[in-house]
């Protein structure tokens, strides 16, 4: 089963965060659900497994938003595929 990168990280924040994956939108700061600095690093973990890529850890500084987090995802899938 293949899901969409938007999926993958709000249902890694909702496992976290134990809520309601509906209850996320792209435009919800990490600090309005929660999100810890280590709620983030657990996040970005599962979604590397799932997504089989590596986040560099001077970018989880950056990251604010969902949509930081399914931004730098995609950039990061779009560079795997170029090599």
């Amino acid at each position: 089963m293949v899901m969409d990168i938007e999926t993958i990280v709000k249902t890694a924040i909702a496992n976290q965060k134990m809520i309601d994956v509906e209850s996320i939108s792209l435009a919800t700061s990490l600090q309005d659900l929660g999100v810890t600095s280590l709620d983030a690093i657990t996040i970005v973990y599962e979604v590397e497994e799932i997504c089989d890529i590596e986040v560099p850890n001077d970018e989880l500084e950056n990251l604010r938003t969902v949509q930081d987090i399914v931004t730098g995802v995609q950039s990061l899938l779009a560079k795997k595929a170029q090599v």
